[in-house]
């Protein structure tokens, strides 16, 4: 018996040429914890809560175009929460040859 083990683990569903099976799952999951939410909400203040719950689904789902196959929350934590001792030398190469 042999296991054909697909070439890509990490692929995502297809709904349509656009939507994702993750994106539908957000969009349901964030949809019902806003609607759950907007209770707590003053009744003045449900558009602008209406309003920055759809900002912050689209902020969920959108792909930037710098690394299309990561979704933009991924892009943004990546950015806010990274090592900012770590770093790479640039240079190694120039250095190489001054040396010698």
């Amino acid at each position: 018996m042999h296991y054909k083990i697909p070439s890509e683990i990490g692929s995502e569903l297809k709904i349509n040429r656009l939507f994702y099976l993750t994106d539908l799952l957000v969009v349901l999951i964030m949809g019902g914890g806003g609607f759950t939410l907007r209770y707590v909400v003053h009744p003045s203040f449900i558009w602008y809560y209406a309003t920055f719950w759809i900002i912050l689904m689209m902020t969920w789902l959108v792909r930037p175009k710098s690394n299309p196959k990561m979704r933009m929350v991924k892009a943004l934590g990546l950015a806010v929460f990274r090592d900012r001792i770590t770093y790479c030398s640039m240079d190694t190469e120039e250095k190489e040859k001054g040396e010698s």
